[in-house]
């Protein structure tokens, strides 16, 4: 006869979710013999026991691991803390270059390109791009030995002008695509009530797709939405070839 741990790890024995019960992976209770499921059965008891023991044992390494990890990262933070103040400093020397009419750009990096940074920049909350901004410099904390920066500050502006025309230019085009949005649903809404009126299908729009028809030999199909009298949308593909 197994030992309790023989059949936990053989039959990959598990705890339910409830804690009250064990289970087996189908596929391994088929190929059980009657017999040693009978064993298993018999000895559910201590297999529970175990399976707590364990999940006691592993939950207790966790939180072993992460109490020494915590150490270690205050270990570090204590080394990096004057690095850091150092790197604020020497920002600050920066920001005091800013020319007068400018305001402070945030530089934010949001990913990795073949090793280089992308970064994203925004004034007064406005994204504006790398072409519209002035670059005053960087500041850096190094740890001793290191050949890279473990954090960077990228110090740069943009003309209050500048801004100005970007928070213009962003306003207007929210507007014409706002206009045009309300455009289209009015026009919709239009084509709906003249089905509704007439009885009749009437077309909201039409465009090219790929046939979808694989029995057909057809290159495009021409699909063709409608609006139907009862305030549906109907679809409909024509083949071409």
């Amino acid at each position: 006869m197994m030992t309790i741990n023989e059949m936990i790890d053989r039959y990959k024995i598990q705890l339910a979710a409830d804690g009250d019960k064990i289970q087996i992976p189908a596929a391994i209770g088929k190929k059980i013999s009657k017999s040693n499921m009978a064993d298993i059965v018999a000895l559910k008891s201590e297999i529970m026991a175990e399976l707590i023991a364990r999940k006691n044992a592993q939950a207790a390494k966790q939180i072993e691991i992460k109490a020494r990890w915590a150490e270690q990262r205050a270990m570090q933070d204590a080394i990096d803390a004057p690095l850091l103040a150092d790197m604020a400093a020497k920002a600050n020397e920066l920001r005091a270059q800013i020319p007068a009419g400018h305001v402070e750009v945030i530089a934010t990096k949001t990913g990795d390109m073949d090793g280089d940074s992308i970064m994203q920049y925004t004034a007064n909350g406005e994204v504006v791009s790398w072409s519209d901004i002035t670059v005053i410099g960087w500041a850096s904390a190094i740890r001793p030995g290191a050949l890279a920066p473990f954090a960077t500050v990228q110090i740069c502006s943009i003309s209050k002008d500048r801004l100005e025309q970007i928070k213009s230019a962003r306003v207007a085009a929210e507007t014409t695509k706002a206009a045009a949005k309300k455009a289209e649903t009015d026009r919709i809404a239009n084509i709906f009530a003249i089905a509704k009126e007439t009885g009749k299908k009437q077309e909201i729009k039409h465009y090219m797709a790929e046939c979808n028809d694989p029995r057909e030999e057809c290159s495009i199909d021409v699909v063709t939405i409608y609006a139907m009298p009862d305030g549906t949308e109907k679809t409909e593909r024509m083949h071409t070839w």
